[in-house]
């Protein structure tokens, strides 16, 4: 036993012992997991996260890099945002807090619009946080993108509840959680640091709300709380097809390097001479070539038969196409649609634009909800319910020549009901409910009532009259 060994035991034995003794009572788990397991929570239709995550980063660098996906992404956005969408209330209260939301300069709404568009397309689901003020309950908009969302945490009873959101974080293992909108505590003030929320109101300052993060989603399957891309389906082509262009392009820059001068010389002597010549002064950058009585000049070409791939490519940008919801014609490829096909051929694609606009919509909807639900849960002031909002969304119309001739065939519709009611075969709520119907705008019986209420009744026809005093003269 050597100096250190005797010192250590003479003056730290006891110590030793115990932490032995500690270490001896600690168990050992091996974790033999995947490490990719669910946190908790979830739908009984979602994927697991390792193959969720893949296909996020997978889609967002074929957004980056491929110029397919891109147009795709770009298509939609197009269509689907257009002008601008904007969100409107009928009552006063709540629009002056949307225009004051809408245009802060920590939210600028309008400007979000088409990236959240984005999102929908590439992630298949957005996830907004309200970062609430407690000084004047303004909440400012921020997003955290699909792949640092881990896991949804459900109620146990019900997995479209969403109770909190594990967000991963690269310097430790643990995740950040967010409370979402089904969480109790998300529409409560956190405690102040002197005590509760109450005691802080009581001495005249404001509890503040917690960071809400929510969550909208597109292509969900029934069963599942994540959202899919509109892009799963075309990766792999979109791949193939750039493989296969490559190739292409490889393939004819090796044609135009195969197109080589073979020269013989009758000289023997001169033949390194003449192959240090071409190296230095290549006759084919050049474009020109003289040749002397002593040599025999030879031009190779490489057939790759380019025109039979033709139709090789044309049918991996058919799949990419189909996969996107779109038409080649979209693509820019219009040389073999005319006008009446590329018409039949866009209104599928159109109703699918139409569909994504509602899905944003509803989005924005509930973002402006919440943010004055929060609003008026810091100033103190009752929610009225979202349906007593009473909001507006105002988009452009996704298929104006559509809406034209469905405008055109109304029209006439309502004139032929019109017709109708002079003649006394129907009355004034069954006309008004077939032109709504006709319109594309069906209406409830109430609704209905309501705009016969507010219009003047039609004047008494004229023509019973005149006969009447013809028959009294």
């Amino acid at each position: 036993m050597g100096l250190r060994e005797t010192l250590a035991r003479a003056l730290f034995g006891d110590i030793i012992q115990d932490l032995i003794q500690q270490a001896g009572a600690v168990s050992v788990r091996v974790d033999d997991s995947s490490g990719w397991d669910s946190l908790s929570g979830g739908g009984p239709a979602d994927r697991p996260w390792a193959d969720k995550y893949s296909d996020l980063e997978d889609t967002l660098e074929a957004w980056q890099k491929n110029f397919f996906v891109r147009r795709l992404v770009t298509l939609t956005r197009s269509y689907a945002v257009a002008g601008g969408i904007t969100i409107t209330s009928e009552v006063p209260e709540v629009q002056a807090f949307i225009e004051d939301f809408w245009t802060h300069r920590q939210n600028r709404m309008a400007r979000r619009v088409g990236p959240m568009c984005d999102e929908f397309t590439r992630a298949g689901e957005i996830f907004p946080v309200l970062f609430t003020n407690k000084a004047d309950g303004m909440s400012y908009v921020r997003f955290v993108p699909a792949s640092r969302i881990r896991a949804i945490e459900t109620d146990d009873d019900d997995y479209e509840t969403e109770l909190r959101y594990a967000q991963t974080r690269e310097q430790t293992a643990e995740p950040k959680w967010w409370i979402g909108p089904g969480h109790p505590n998300a529409f409560k003030p956190r405690p102040s640091s002197s005590g509760s929320a109450g005691t802080a109101k009581a001495e005249g300052g404001v509890a503040a709300l917690p960071p809400l993060m929510l969550h909208y989603a597109v292509n969900k399957p029934i069963g599942a709380t994540r959202g899919e891309s509109d892009l799963l389906p075309v990766l792999p082509w979109a791949r193939r097809y750039s493989e296969w262009l490559k190739d292409r392009v490889r393939l004819n820059r090796i044609r135009t390097r195969q197109a080589l001068l073979h020269i013989k010389i009758a000289d023997a002597s001169q033949v390194e001479t003449k192959r240090q010549q071409i190296r230095t002064d290549n006759p084919i950058e050049k474009g020109i070539y003289v040749s002397g009585p002593d040599e025999e000049v030879k031009a190779h070409e490489l057939n790759i038969d380019a025109s039979e791939a033709k139709e090789d490519g044309r049918a991996l940008r058919l799949a990419i196409a189909t996969g996107g919801n779109v038409g080649l014609h979209y693509m820019g490829e219009g040389e073999t649609v005319n006008y009446a096909t590329a018409k039949e051929m866009g209104e599928p694609t159109a109703r699918f634009y139409a569909e994504r606009q509602d899905d944003l919509i509803e989005a924005l909807e509930g973002l402006v909800a919440t943010a004055y639900r929060r609003f008026c849960v810091t100033n103190q002031r009752e929610w009225p319910g979202r349906q007593e909002l009473r909001l507006i969304a105002s988009a452009a119309e996704v298929a104006r020549a559509d809406n034209q001739s469905l405008a055109e065939a109304a029209k006439n519709v309502v004139e032929a009901l019109a017709q109708m009611r002079t003649l006394g075969w129907i009355d004034d709520e069954t006309a008004a409910k077939l032109a709504f119907k006709f319109a594309g705008e069906p209406l409830g019986d109430e609704e209905i009532r309501k705009i016969l209420e507010s219009t003047e009744p039609l004047e008494s026809e004229p023509q019973g009259e005149e006969e009447g005093e013809e028959e009294g003269s």
